[in-house]
């Protein structure tokens, strides 16, 4: 079986500081990809969830609190959040037994799938037909994907679905753009879906790709200057996001796990809260075969081994 990567992504100090702080917030200590926290409690009285920090701490503060308040009282158990410092360590506490359930990308899943056989749980409605957008600063003078051969170009975290693998593969497929010979020096990889877009916002790459629903949420709260950005291509559509369980669980944990989430009605003002949060308007189970796409692109980019 092979192993992982534990070895830490480069992390600012400033996002670190800010994953302490949503940690205290959240009442636990954040993991990191070699110290893995806490002891998992031994009895099933305790549920702990993690997710993959595709956002920036304060945001998947705000997103989660609600959510672990709604699991907490249908599981009839204390649920805690670990929040983890990046992509590789929300595999390894999953794939280590530290956490129960991850919410992982489509790409993070597989890879705990092939690392500890995690299993798919239940995934948004919107999952089953995800869709990264590509943009570009205004003054970079680029119109089109074509055009952006020899410019600079930012992606989100290397193990990202919509914010690397499926913009890698479709620069490639769709374009034949090889990002690793055909922009202006090695693309950079900004950790999180709305640090790339400052960074084209800033000037600091003329372009980069990122998850739709990120996209659509920054554009609706006035996260930056929509005069400096503009989408110039959404991508076809693919699988994404699903919560995962570890290898271990108990089958009627995880159906209970599972029921908690796909009987939120968006009827009840309560559930709808939580549900818009979460960027969906229902849940359904997931499946393995969902994601042998995503294994596939994984396997022919030589981002899967």
């Amino acid at each position: 079986m092979k192993r992982l990567s534990t070895r830490p992504s480069t992390v600012s100090r400033a996002r670190r500081t800010a994953l302490a702080a949503t940690a205290t917030l959240l009442g636990l200590s954040a993991l990191s990809p070699l110290g893995l926290g806490a002891a998992h409690a031994q009895a099933q009285d305790v549920i702990r969830v993690s997710g993959i920090p595709d956002e920036n701490p304060t945001e998947l503060a705000r997103k989660y609190q609600p959510l672990i308040d709604h699991l907490q009282k249908h599981l009839g158990v204390k649920v805690v959040y670990v929040p983890v410092i990046d992509y590789g360590a929300a595999v390894s506490a999953l794939a280590a037994g530290k956490v129960d359930f991850a919410w992982l990308g489509g790409f993070t899943f597989v890879q705990a799938k092939v690392l500890a056989g995690a299993r798919p749980v239940v995934m948004r409605d919107i999952d089953r037909e995800f869709h990264s957008v590509f943009i570009v600063n205004t003054a970079s003078g680029i119109s089109k994907p074509e055009e952006l051969r020899g410019k600079s170009f930012a992606f989100g975290a290397k193990s990202s679905t919509s914010g690397h693998l499926f913009p890698r593969h479709f620069l490639s497929s769709r374009f034949q753009i090889d990002p690793d010979k055909d922009f202006a020096g090695a693309p950079i990889y900004s950790g999180a879906h709305d640090a790339t877009v400052k960074m084209v916002e800033s000037g600091k790459v003329q372009a980069g790709a990122l998850n739709m629903e990120v996209w659509n949420r920054l554009v609706a709260g006035d996260k930056f200057d929509k005069n400096k950005v503009k989408v110039i291509w959404t991508t076809p559509p693919f699988v994404d996001y699903v919560w995962a369980a570890r290898k271990d669980l108990p089958p009627a944990t995880v159906q209970k796990f599972a029921n908690a989430f796909m009987q939120l009605e968006a009827s009840d003002p309560a559930d709808q809260a939580v549900m818009a949060l979460q960027g969906a308007k229902r849940f359904v189970p997931a499946k393995v075969e969902d994601f042998d796409v995503i294994e596939q692109v994984g396997r022919s980019t030589g981002l899967l081994k």
